[in-house]
């Protein structure tokens, strides 16, 4: 199963962003997958697609998915997680660090 998101591999304005597919994550251990219902496009997004922080984007996979701040649904848990956090729970959510 795939996942869409827009995504970029280049600097520049929103003519970089594109809708791509990745393969669907699978939780380690201590981790959630959540199932994104709203995200937001904050200033650390905007800086990162214009290059403007070149330190941001290292490291980060290519295509590189912007987004800081999410909102969903536990849907998958990894091993050795953390009881509260179970599927169908609804959390916010922060990129993996």
């Amino acid at each position: 199963m795939a996942v869409r998101a827009i995504g970029l591999t280049e600097f520049g304005g929103l003519e970089v962003l594109r809708v791509i597919e990745l393969p669907d994550p699978v939780p380690g251990t201590g981790e959630v997958r959540i199932r994104v219902h709203a995200a937001s496009a904050n200033p650390t997004d905007t800086l990162l697609r214009a290059g403007a922080a070149p330190t941001l984007f290292q490291g980060r996979p290519d295509p590189c998915v912007p987004g800081m701040d999410a909102a969903g649904v536990v849907d998958a848990i990894g091993p050795d997680t953390d009881t509260l956090l179970q599927p169908g729970r609804p959390t916010p959510c922060v990129p993996r660090a």
